[in-house]
C-alpha cells in the first residue's frame, strides 16, 4: 500500500508583495482536497477493514489539524494588523483657533434722520380749495397763509347761530322788563297792604272806645256790633293784601329766574355762533411754525373734508434729531450726554462729533434695543430728514469679553455652541451666547472664558468625547487670527 506524506514546507507557501491570510487559509483547504483527491482508493474486500479506514481518518484529522496550524500562525500578524488600523483611523484631524479678547473700542450702528418738528396739515372745516400759495420744498414762516377754502355751509351755519343768538339776547331783554313790571306791581301791592293795615288798626282803635262805652250803657249794643264788623273786615282786607304781596315776591322771584335761564339760552347761542365764527377762520390754513413744505396734496376745486385729507406736510429742518436703536448689550453703557460720532455716508465720510441728548430709558422688548436721540444743527441742511446715518458709540469689553471666528460656530436646535479639543484631545460641546456679528469674528457674551482650543469648520458628524487630533500649530495659529481684529468696531 502505497502513502502520501504532506510535508509542512509543501503546506506553507508565502506571498511576495502582499500578505493575504485569508487567501492563504483558501489554499490550505483546496491543498487539504487535493491531496486527499490523490489517496488510491483500495479494493473493497469481502470482509469489512476497520482498521484501515480509521487509519485514514486519522491521517485527515492529522492533515487538516496541520493546515488550520499554519494558518493560524498567518492570521495572527494579520488580525494585529486590522484591529490597529481602526484605532489610527479614528482620530480625526482637526483645524483649532482661539478665543481674542474684546479691547475697548466703538461700535458702529444705523441711526435715522429726524426733523425737529413735523406735522401735516389738515382743513378743520369742510369745503372746496379755491386757491394753494406754497408749493414743494417752500420755505414758510409761522402764521403764512398756504391755503383758502370756500365753505357755503359754514357761512349758512354762522348766520343761523347769529340769528338764534340775537332772539336769546331779546328774549332776555323781554324778561328784564317783565321783572321791572313785576316789581312795580309788588310795590303798589306793599303800598296797598299798608293802608289796609292803618285802616285795620283804626278800626281796632274805635272799637276799643266803644266797649268802655258800652260799659257805660253810652252807646247801644248795636252800635257796637257795627265797629266790631268793621275790625272783622279791616282784617280781612289786611290779610289778603299779604297775600296779594307774597303773589308778587314770587312773581318776581319767578321773573328773575327766567331771566337767568334765557341769558343763559343767549350765551349758549352767542357760544354756538363764536365757534362757528372759530371754524369760517379754518377757511385759511396757516403754518403754525417756520419750516419747509415736504409734502402737497392741495388742488383746487379738492371737495375737503374736515379733519380727513392731509394738505401739506411742514417740517422744521433748522435742528434734526439723529435716533438711533442701541443694543441691549450696550444700552447700559449709554448715558445722555456720552459722546458720539455721526457719519453721513453720503457727504464722504463726512463725520461730526456730538453728544447724546436724551435716552429712553426703557428697553423695547420687540427689538431688544434702547431709544437714543443726539440733537445737531441743520442750518446749511446738509442732513436730510429720513436719511441714514451711521453712529459711532464707546464700548468697553466689560460686557463683551470675547471674538471667536464665525466658522467655529455651530447653529444647534438648543442654540448656537462651539465644538472645542480639551487637554484628553477629545470632543467637547459647549453652548454659547453670542452678541454682535462683527463679519469675520462674532462677539461671545457667555460660555468662553478664554484659552479653548476651538475646533474650524466642525461637521455634524463631531459628538461629545470624540478623539481627535490637532493638526498643525502654525495653522492653528493662522485659524484664531482669521477675520477682524479682536474689537467690538
Amino acid at each position: 500500500m502505497s502513502s502520501i506524506v504532506i510535508s509542512p514546507t509543501s503546506l506553507h507557501r508565502e506571498t511576495v508583495g502582499h500578505h493575504d491570510p485569508l487567501g492563504e487559509l483558501a489554499n490550505y483547504g483546496a491543498l487539504v482536497r487535493e491531496s486527499s483527491a490523490k489517496i488510491p482508493s483500495l479494493p473493497r474486500p469481502s470482509t469489512p477493514r476497520r482498521p484501515f479506514g480509521l487509519r485514514a481518518a486519522l491521517v485527515s484529522a492529522l492533515v487538516v489539524a496541520v493546515g488550520f496550524g499554519f494558518a493560524w500562525k498567518k492570521l495572527q500578524p494579520a488580525a494585529a494588523i486590522v484591529a490597529a488600523e481602526p484605532t489610527a483611523s479614528a482620530a480625526t484631524m482637526v483645524r483649532v483657533a482661539s478665543p481674542t479678547p474684546v479691547t475697548d473700542g466703538e461700535v458702529e450702528l444705523p441711526a435715522t434722520v429726524r426733523p425737529w418738528q413735523t406735522t401735516e396739515l389738515h382743513a378743520r372745516a369742510s369745503g372746496y380749495l379755491v386757491a394753494w400759495h406754497k408749493e414743494l420744498g417752500s420755505e414758510v414762516q409761522a402764521g403764512e397763509l398756504l391755503a383758502e377754502l370756500e365753505t357755503p355751509e359754514l357761512d349758512q351755519e354762522l348766520l343761523e347761530a347769529q340769528s338764534a343768538a340775537a332772539e336769546a339776547a331779546a328774549a332776555v331783554v323781554q324778561a328784564r322788563a317783565e321783572r321791572v313790571e313785576a316789581e312795580a306791581e309788588l310795590k303798589v301791592s306793599e303800598a296797598q297792604r299798608e293802608r289796609v293795615r292803618a285802616e285795620t288798626n283804626l278800626a281796632i282803635s274805635h272799637l276799643a272806645r266803644r266797649e268802655s262805652l258800652l260799659a257805660t250803657q253810652a252807646i247801644s249794643q248795636e252800635e257796637y256790633d257795627t265797629f266790631r264788623r268793621q275790625v272783622e273786615a279791616r282784617s280781612a282786607d289786611l290779610a289778603a293784601a299779604d297775600a296779594d304781596v307774597s303773589r308778587r315776591q314770587t312773581s318776581l322771584s319767578t321773573k328773575s329766574a327766567v331771566i337767568e335761564a334765557r341769558e343763559a339760552t343767549a350765551r349758549s347761542r352767542e357760544a354756538g355762533a363764536e365757534r362757528v365764527k372759530e371754524l369760517q377762520r379754518f377757511k385759511q390754513i396757516v403754518a403754525p411754525f417756520a419750516g419747509t413744505i415736504t409734502g402737497r396734496t392741495a388742488e383746487v376745486g379738492m371737495l375737503i373734508t374736515a379733519g380727513k385729507e392731509s394738505l401739506f406736510t411742514l417740517e422744521d429742518m433748522s435742528k434734526v434729531r439723529v435716533q438711533v436703536n442701541v443694543p441691549q448689550a450696550y444700552a447700559v453703557q449709554t448715558r445722555a450726554g456720552a459722546q458720539v460720532v455721526v457719519e453721513l455716508p453720503e457727504a464722504g465720510g463726512k463725520a461730526t462729533t456730538a453728544k447724546v441728548t436724551r435716552i429712553a430709558q426703557s428697553i423695547n422688548s420687540a427689538s431688544r434695543t434702547m431709544l437714543a436721540e443726539i440733537e445737531l444743527p441743520n442750518a446749511d441742511r446738509s442732513l436730510q430728514p429720513g436719511s441714514f446715518v451711521q453712529v459711532k458709540l464707546a464700548t468697553s469689553s466689560a460686557h463683551s469679553s470675547w471674538t471667536i471666528p464665525t466658522n467655529t460656530l455651530q447653529m444647534r436646535v438648543e442654540g448656537p455652541h462651539v465644538a472645542l479639543v480639551n487637554d484628553r484631545n477629545q470632543v467637547e460641546l459647549r453652548k454659547i451666547q453670542l452678541g454682535r456679528d462683527l463679519g469675520g469674528r462674532v462677539v461671545v457674551l457667555q460660555g468662553i472664558r478664554g484659552g479653548e482650543r476651538l475646533i474650524v469648520n466642525p461637521g455634524d458628524g463631531l459628538r461629545a468625547d470624540d478623539v481627535v487630533r490637532i493638526a498643525d500649530a502654525s495653522v492653528a495659529a493662522k485659524a484664531s487670527t482669521d477675520g477682524p481684529t479682536a474689537s467690538a468696531e
